[in-house]
């Protein structure tokens, strides 16, 4: 099939290089590119329009995804989804190996606080993070001088990451007092879950965050140690993270029957179920605090809900809302609430938190699991 330009020269050879056939056959070229251009201006959004004066005005135009992406984070805040995200190509891959809990970093979970602040929200056990002294709460100041005020998520986490061993400086604010450290990256693989005997009989469990691979570690870790007498969960600081996998450690405690549910815009209810018929009935107790959320959060309401587990500590968090991730054309990712999570019982979790069994302060959380978890091993064996 000939191009438009190959009919024009066809055209021109079997008129004998005609020159008024030839100007002619090209005219008629011209007021169809020329309507075809001017039909694709009118559909452009002023957004599009915008972004296309600038890199053709400005003496010193910045690149067009720079552009793009500072729209859509704009878009994003004016939506008012306080838990939206944007992450470019290049930091989806830093994300997929957050949420894998392998990666070269310092084993720390960031989050907006409600006033829009970047601040640490979660730090894994044994991490370089947690050995220098970094605290849940401690909010985001710099990395390497670089201001983080204003900054994305996925900005932040892509200065944080790194070569193994290798060193950066961060500048944190806790308590109005602002610190700073110098840290050298490590690899972290698989660091979310830690276990061990706590007493005779009695598994103790933390789990700092939801990657994809702690609810077969936990699993691993009621199979290795005896829990007869009980277990104590550990979910305080924990930030969430992947709901399914949420579901399959809350499932490993819960016979058959709903975990969470959530509605989405125009379509019916989405719920999220154990299907275990041999889920672990050993007595449970599950710690929890002001920085225990998101699906973390609707690990301790199932157990609740279900009265599965005594739930211990301080009111958590309350985000209690549903993110969905988007793939964009150009391979990077859109996150966007979609929904508010329900405990079995019905309750919103948003803006409210997992209200404990017993508020206990921090400190004597893990002396308050082993009483409880005595009583009711006592009840049990009765």
């Amino acid at each position: 099939m000939l191009s438009p330009w190959q009919s024009v020269v066809a055209r021109v050879r079997s008129a004998g290089f005609n020159a008024t056939a030839a100007i002619a056959s090209l005219a008629i070229i011209l007021a169809f590119a020329l309507g075809d251009f001017v039909g694709q201006s009118r559909n452009k959004s002023p957004v599009e329009q915008s972004i296309t004066k600038i890199l053709t005005k400005n003496p010193t135009p910045p690149q067009r995804k720079v552009l793009e992406r500072a729209a859509i984070e704009a878009v994003l805040k004016a939506s008012g989804d306080e838990w939206g995200n944007y992450f470019p190509k290049e930091s989806v891959k830093n994300l997929t190996q957050t949420l894998e809990g392998r990666y070269s970093g310092i084993g720390i979970w960031l989050r907006k606080n409600k006033s829009g602040i970047l601040e640490v929200s979660s730090v894994q056990p044994n991490s370089p993070a947690a050995k220098a002294g970094i605290k849940v709460l401690d909010s985001l100041v710099d990395i390497n001088g670089v201001g983080m005020d204003g900054a994305s998520i996925a900005t932040a986490v892509a200065a944080l990451r790194g070569k193994p061993n290798s060193t950066f400086q961060i500048g944190l604010e806790r308590n109005q007092e602002q610190i700073r450290f110098e840290i050298a990256r490590k690899s972290i693989f698989n660091g979310d879950v830690v276990a061990y005997q706590l007493s005779t009989k009695i598994v103790y469990i933390e789990v700092s965050a939801i990657s994809s691979q702690v609810a077969n570690d936990v699993a691993i870790a009621l199979r290795r140690f005896p829990h007869h007498n009980g277990i104590v969960l550990d979910l305080r600081d924990n930030p969430g993270g992947l709901i399914n996998v949420a579901v399959d450690l809350a499932s490993l405690f819960l016979d058959k029957g709903t975990v969470v549910s959530y509605s989405r815009k125009n379509n019916s209810d989405v719920v999220l179920e154990s299907n275990n018929r041999i889920a672990d009935s050993s007595p449970m107790t599950v710690l929890v605090n002001r920085s225990t959320a998101s699906s973390a959060e609707v690990i301790a309401g199932a157990l609740q809900d279900r009265n599965r587990a005594v739930i211990i500590g301080e009111k958590s968090y309350g985000k209690g809302t549903v993110q969905e991730i988007i793939e964009l054309v150009d391979g990077s990712q859109l996150e966007i609430t979609i929904g508010k999570y329900r405990t079995p019982n019905g309750q919103i979790i948003d803006q409210v938190g997992i209200a404990p069994d017993l508020l206990v302060p921090e400190s004597q959380e893990i002396a308050k699991a082993l009483l409880v978890l005595g009583g009711l091993s006592a009840i049990s064996n009765k």
